[in-house]
């Protein structure tokens, strides 16, 4: 017994334990059962944000007329939105509080992974975002809960003459500059029905569509989110706004949403006639974006003022899984939306990469020997007609998800590729071109028998051209190409080239000399006419290998060897002038064997396509 009792105290002890460390579940943040102020919302925007951190944003979307801030709460994590507001009206805030309630409860609910109107809310906001401006129009609600004593003394008299001369703002719906901000937006503006002229506590359209300072900033947001379907929430008359000119499969489309919200709220739904007044949010909504808007309201029906706070329960009962259902239709119509665009975007890339995989037919294919080496017209059409339509395959791709757009942007990189190739072989062309005319150019210089500094000049001009010739041919797609456009273009130019590389060495060397006569560098001197020495021999050398290559194309130079020799003699006299009794003629000069070898003739094989030697092993700067 004894045992019995202390087993049952520990057991006790236990329980107790876990009970008192166990932590308390947190507190609501929002209070239905109040007037529901912009200030005590800002306080509870801020608290939400900080007790879901992961789940619930917010930012500022606007200033009120009066400088109130608007503000926007995110609830979800999905990229598709929708967009649930309330209190578009003064007199109506208890949408405010429902607005609140929900962002709450949702959240609530994703974290302990709970369901709410049969709805998993985690799988909801997962797939989705739910934006919500809870207080559209906080100068309103503040006057008709505060009266003019929340407004600068300057603007009572004016507000009082809105209000039919009464200091009694109850009644009060517009916002504080007595418009109707629920009669601002552009669907049918014009047509408004009941509009006092001026502005008043109700009714005034404003003197143009979307002038007021709280439209402006609700019709900016949603172009910034582009929701997939919007609830404007109003509050007196349990019924159901849904319809605004919506025909065919568009009114069949929407009048099964409306009807499905009818029946979570029981509102009856409101089928207008033929000429409705417009001006609401979900009006202009609906023409804008073809997308389902909806206007509840979520009280009994009420004459010229808000709601009692006893309404709250009934609405909230009727209206908690309404932001989840649209949620649901939002993703609905997204995926179909989106699907229908990926589709087409799908489509048009896979044109670009068919128009460009066909140019590989003009700058692979096609090309049998060096005659086929050209851009021709109909290949020039091509590589136009591939662009535009890989340009158009970009611009498809603009307006979708960001996972799409990645994964799409990856697949057209295959256009990019063969229409890069087709660039390059273009390129390759024109400026194989400009060196073959470059190359008859050339050796109309050097066939002039003139030898100077433009001479040196224009060697070395038509040296990079071919360089950057090169660089090209060097790029192109296919080797077999690469070998054709070799010998076309960059052949005749390296022949061109080694004729004369030697000559041009010569006169840079011996000007070199010159200068190195004026510092008196006797040593340096000796080397450097050694040197001169060897590039003489060489120049006779790549000239004799050249020609039993290609009979006839390296011609010797008589008259480059007539102004070398020339200047070589003055050379050594200044030499010998300088130092008399210890410089040796170059003739006299002993020579020494070297691993230098002969520049040798073209060689080609079916991978590489190499070129006359031009990377001479000489110790001078290279001309």
């Amino acid at each position: 017994m004894k045992h019995l009792r202390k087993g049952i105290i520990l057991t006790l002890l236990i329980i107790f334990s876990v009970f008192i460390t166990e932590k308390p579940a947190s507190a609501a943040v929002i209070n239905p059962n109040q007037v529901y102020t912009y200030v005590q919302m800002e306080k509870d925007i801020m608290a939400l944000a900080k007790a879901y951190p992961d789940l619930v944003e917010y930012k500022v979307i606007g200033k009120s007329e009066y400088g109130r801030n608007i503000y926007a709460i995110s609830l979800g994590k999905g990229d598709p939105t929708v967009f649930i507001n309330g209190a578009h009206h003064a007199r109506e805030w208890l949408t405010t509080t429902l607005n609140m309630q929900m962002i709450e409860q949702y959240a609530t609910a994703y974290t302990k992974g709970t369901k709410i109107s049969g709805y998993d809310v985690k799988n909801v906001l997962n797939k989705m975002t739910i934006w919500f401006v809870p207080m559209v129009n906080p100068d309103g609600v503040t006057l008709q809960q505060y009266g003019i004593k929340a407004f600068p003394s300057s603007v009572h008299a004016d507000l009082i003459k809105m209000n039919g001369g009464s200091t009694d703002f109850k009644r009060w719906k517009a916002n504080a500059k007595g418009v109707d901000l629920n009669r601002q937006y552009n669907a049918d503006w014009a047509n408004i029905k009941y509009d006092p002229g001026k502005p008043s506590y109700k009714n005034y359209k404003g003197a143009a569509p979307h002038s007021a300072a709280e439209v402006k900033a609700v019709l900016n947001f949603v172009t910034e989110i582009n929701p997939e379907a919007a609830v404007a929430y109003h509050s007196s008359g349990e019924v159901l706004y849904w319809n605004f000119h919506q025909t065919g499969s568009w009114y069949n489309r929407d009048h099964a949403y409306a009807k499905k919200i009818g029946q979570m709220t029981g509102y009856s739904l409101v089928y207008p006639g033929a000429n409705p007044s417009g001006g609401g949010f979900t009006d202009w909504f609906i023409i804008q974006y073809k997308r389902p808007g909806f206007t509840p309201e979520i009280s009994r029906a009420v004459y010229e003022t808000s709601p009692p706070l006893t309404e709250f329960p009934r609405a909230w009962s009727k209206n908690q899984g309404v932001g989840l259902y649209v949620a649901e239709v939002g993703y609905q119509i997204h995926q179909q939306r989106v699907g229908s665009v990926v589709k087409k975007a799908e489509q048009q890339v896979n044109l670009a990469i068919s128009k460009s995989k066909g140019l590989r037919y003009y700058y692979s294919g096609s090309i049998k020997s060096v005659s086929d080496l050209k851009v021709t017209t109909s290949f020039a059409k091509a590589y136009q007609e591939a662009s535009k339509t890989i340009q158009t395959a970009e611009k498809s791709l603009a307006s979708l998800p960001k996972k799409e757009q990645d994964r799409l942007k990856a697949t057209l990189k295959q256009a990019y590729s063969f229409k890069n190739s087709a660039a390059i072989f273009i390129d390759t062309m024109k400026a194989g071109n400009q060196l073959l005319a470059n190359v008859q150019s050339f050796n109309q210089t050097v066939n002039s028998g003139v030898l100077n500094d433009t001479t040196v000049q224009t060697y070395h001009q038509f040296s990079y051209q071919l360089k950057k010739t090169e660089g090209l041919i060097n790029k192109l797609y296919d080797p077999k190409v690469r070998k054709l456009t070799a010998t076309k273009f960059a052949l005749p130019a390296k022949i061109s080239k080694e004729t004369v590389i030697y000559e041009i060495s010569r006169y840079m060397l011996i000007q070199e000399i010159h200068a190195l006569i004026d510092v008196n560098n006797v040593e340096i001197i000796e080397s450097k006419l050694a040197e001169l020495k060897r590039l003489e021999k060489r120049s006779i050398e790549i000239k004799k290998a050249g020609n039993q290559l290609y009979p006839g194309k390296y011609p010797e130079l008589p008259r480059f060897e007539q102004i070398l020799q020339s200047m070589k003699e003055e050379l050594l006299l200044e030499v010998e002038a300088l130092t008399p009794n210890e410089t040796l003629e170059p003739e006299q000069q002993p020579t020494t064997e070297t691993n230098e070898q002969v520049s040798q003739p073209i060689e080609t094989n079916e991978e590489t396509t190499t070129f006359p030697t031009t990377d001479i092993n000489v110790e001078t700067s290279q001309p």
